[in-house]
């Protein structure tokens, strides 16, 4: 059986010193022929190889069979979620989501194959990525943090492509973003929120639905997510606290909790009672139903409704859509409230763990944390929306 031809052959010249020589390189093209000869610095074959292996290794020399490869067949399938990218890095304990593979997909789709599909990977060049990311920025009406998301898929592809040794330099390294001006969200105040959720406000404000009085509440008094709340379930909900254990992901229903911030976060009497009621009314009691169930068992209720049940209670309270849209208050201000409230009062590791926050991911794994370890944020939290009242 004839050996394989190793893809580079090392030949040996002479240094000015007598008897010494040092070893040279070619390795082969795409077509199987030597390319120039290129110094190793290495005095001995064995060394030699060494040096060449590991170029091989590290993607700086490009294999024949590689020099061909366009950016759109590079491209196919690159961010399928079961795809190879992905799940080495979710091997490696990387977060990615369905949706966001998706998002990528659709950057890639949208904004960058219609511009670099027809060229070999090795053919690109850094100037190109500046024009095409400056075209976008001109033309296409994205804003800067969009345009900075764009170009991040793109860095990320020309950084893999280099490692499978597509390429021998990354050209959309150093490439810069582009400054992003980022949108403030409002928060409602105090007032506000003993309207929203006084007493009687169920019945008054929130018209008798209750599953979207209690998941605004629990929205308020915990910061949750609003994927967090919807994919909450029975099994989740005790007395004195709720185990984050997952979000809803729309299309592709429950998942890890974003940034795989799992976790414990108290809650106080008042949401305790409202998930009470919701659990004791809900038609299908298995330890893994939702509690925010929707109409089909399985699915919770629909952000749309959740948000426009939300902004019919500010309306019901005074907050036109007018006043709304000028204090920039969407249903997620339920979360930036209690962040507000909750900041300078509560210690910041330990407020990051109750909201789940990305920074200092190290810290948010303490779902074994007990509850009475929070006992200072349920205090906070009973004067931010009144204790129950016994029945």
């Amino acid at each position: 059986m004839e050996k394989p031809k190793r893809p580079y052959s090392l030949f040996k010249r002479p240094t000015v010193k007598p008897n010494t020589y040092i070893y040279y390189c070619r390795f082969r093209d795409e077509n199987g022929d030597y390319m120039s000869p290129i110094s190793t610095l290495q005095f001995s074959k064995a060394a030699a190889r060494n040096w060449a292996d590991e170029k091989l290794k590290e993607g700086k020399i490009i294999l024949p069979g590689k020099r061909g490869m366009t950016f759109k067949a590079f491209a196919s399938g690159f961010w399928d979620y079961d795809g190879e990218y992905i799940q080495r890095k979710i091997a490696r304990g990387g977060h990615f989501s369905r949706i966001f593979a998706q998002i990528r997909a659709g950057q890639v789709e949208k904004w960058i194959l219609p511009h670099f599909e027809g060229q070999t990977i090795r053919s690109i060049r850094r100037h190109q990525i500046e024009s095409w990311i400056m075209g976008l920025y001109k033309d296409s009406g994205l804003v800067p943090a969009s345009l900075n998301r764009v170009l991040d898929c793109m860095k990320v592809m020309m950084k893999e492509a280099v490692r499978k040794g597509y390429a021998n330099a990354d050209p959309a390294a150093g490439v810069e973003s582009f400054t992003e001006r980022y949108k403030v969200r409002g928060i409602i105040t105090p007032d506000e929120i003993h309207a929203l959720f006084g007493p009687s406000s169920l019945s008054s404000v929130w018209k008798g639905e209750r599953i979207y009085f209690a998941a605004s509440m629990l929205g308020v008094a915990t910061g949750l997510r609003q994927g967090e709340i919807r994919g909450l379930r029975i099994q989740d909900v005790h007395p004195q606290y709720v185990a984050v254990c997952g979000s809803w992901e729309e299309r592709h229903g429950l998942h890890g909790a974003k940034w795989g911030s799992e976790r414990l976060v108290p809650i106080p009497s008042r949401v305790a009672m409202e998930l009470d009621f919701l659990v004791r009314a809900l038609p299908h009691q298995q330890a893994e139903d939702l509690v925010f169930c929707g109409v089909n068992r399985g699915k919770p209720i629909r952000k749309e409704e959740l948000e426009a049940r939300f902004y019919s209670a500010l309306v019901a309270i005074g907050i036109n859509e007018e006043t709304r849209r000028k204090r920039v208050l969407v249903w997620h201000s339920l979360r930036h409230t209690f962040n507000s409230v909750m900041k300078g009062k509560v210690d910041s590791a330990k407020l990051m763990k109750v909201v789940g926050h990305r920074q200092e991911s190290t810290s948010l794994q303490y779902t074994h944390a007990l509850p009475q370890d929070l006992e200072d944020v349920r205090a906070l939290q009973e004067n931010l929306i009144g204790k129950a009242i016994a029945n």
